[in-house]
């Protein structure tokens, strides 16, 4: 029975992506982005204890991505691609000053600010604008959900089937787009020049 819930709950997040997918490739990639709704609020906490929100950081352009570190598959090479966004960023100066990234675990038992740490050096991360956030799991699961990403603890409670997601939310706190974090194609520049160019919007 458990085992049959569980296939209902993983088709459903597949269909879920799907759709989210299908939108993205309606949309066209050289379109105008536009708003998709206001982006959900949230307080969580940085890797030294300290409460942020997602106000703290209104005015500057942001990618969102839900992610645990322990993750057996795709969070890994993701974070790598998010690691290259801030490079390019860097480099093109906007950041952290008009862009910044937040990754935001759902595992916060083993994802320890210790083990955030050590997780976030692995990928210079540059704490000035990349913020590695934590919460209740409950919570962020839901906000997850609340973003369009879903988020399933399998049954043996060792991992997790979710989606693989960056959400960009402008300086006004409007959810504007997704990229796919499965995309191997996906062009880091554009996607920096995207979150340079919604960083104007005031």
């Amino acid at each position: 029975m458990q085992k049959n819930g569980f296939k209902i709950i993983v088709v459903v997040l597949l269909i879920g992506l799907i759709a989210t997918f299908a939108y993205m490739l309606l949309k066209g990639p050289e379109q105008e982005i536009g708003v998709l709704k206001k982006a959900p609020e949230f307080t969580l906490e940085n890797l030294d204890g300290k409460q942020v929100s997602l106000a703290d950081t209104a005015g500057k352009a942001k990618l969102i991505y839900f992610y645990f570190s322990t993750c057996p598959d795709v969070c890994i090479p993701t974070t790598y691609t998010l690691s290259k966004i801030q490079d390019v960023l860097i480099k093109k100066g906007a950041f952290p000053d008009k862009t910044v990234l937040m990754s935001i675990t759902f595992d916060p038992d083993r994802d320890t600010p210790e083990r955030l740490k050590e997780f976030s050096q692995r990928y210079h991360a540059d704490y000035r604008g990349w913020y590695f956030l934590r919460g209740n799991q409950d919570e962020v699961i839901k906000l997850a959900s609340d973003y369009g990403v879903m988020v399933v603890k399998d049954p043996g409670g060792e991992t997790y089937t979710h989606g693989n997601l960056f959400l960009l939310v402008d300086g006004k706190g409007d959810l504007r787009t997704y990229y796919s974090g499965h995309d191997e194609n996906l062009d880091i520049e554009k996607v920096a020049d995207d979150l340079i160019q919604i960083s104007k919007d005031k």
